[in-house]
């Protein structure tokens, strides 16, 4: 039983060696070190939506005032930002979308903020078009009530989105 075993390990050494050989550092590095960035080269403008996930009527302005910062970011990085139409979802791509996920209950005030890119690379999968999700990059806000954490969100968002243009900056 060893002597298989011992073969098979020969055999992978082999194989390691020659990716050497051949310049490659190492196999699975190759592959994941690509930069997320990359996908969003040549993107001049983008579809802006901001959703909150079990939107309650207050939640409304901070909506407003999130795609207010976001456009804001844009328009000063020469980007320009456009109004989303959610009846079309496949014609309004890149489509760029904010979510808000809370969490909150009895002295917990926090939320998942996420901002999610997809590109005009539709796909079908079961039968339904479904947009590639090219960018996506969450942050964690937390306050001590609504108000603070409506503060923090607002900040996560803009940190998300200034994260966003500067590795799109060095893309370029």
């Amino acid at each position: 039983m060893r002597l298989p075993a011992f073969v098979l390990a020969a055999l992978l050494a082999l194989a390691t060696g020659g990716l050497l050989a051949q310049g490659f550092d190492e196999p699975a590095r190759v592959r994941t070190a690509e930069n997320p960035f990359t996908k969003l080269r040549g993107i001049s403008y983008f579809f802006i939506d901001v959703v909150t996930v079990d939107p309650r009527p207050e939640d409304g302005d901070l909506r407003q005032e999130i795609r207010d910062a976001i456009e804001l970011e844009m328009r000063r990085a020469g980007i320009t930002p456009k109004e989303y139409s959610g009846l079309n979802p496949e014609a309004s791509t890149p489509l760029l979308t904010i979510e808000v996920r809370f969490d909150r209950g009895l002295g917990r005030y926090s939320a998942d903020v996420t901002i999610s890119i997809r590109d005009n690379a539709t796909i079908a999968r079961n039968r339904e078009p479904v947009l590639a999700q090219t960018y996506v990059q969450t942050k964690k806000a937390v306050g001590s009530s609504d108000p603070t954490l409506t503060k923090e969100i607002k900040g996560r968002s803009r940190e998300l989105v200034s994260e966003l243009i500067e590795g799109m900056k060095k893309v370029k």
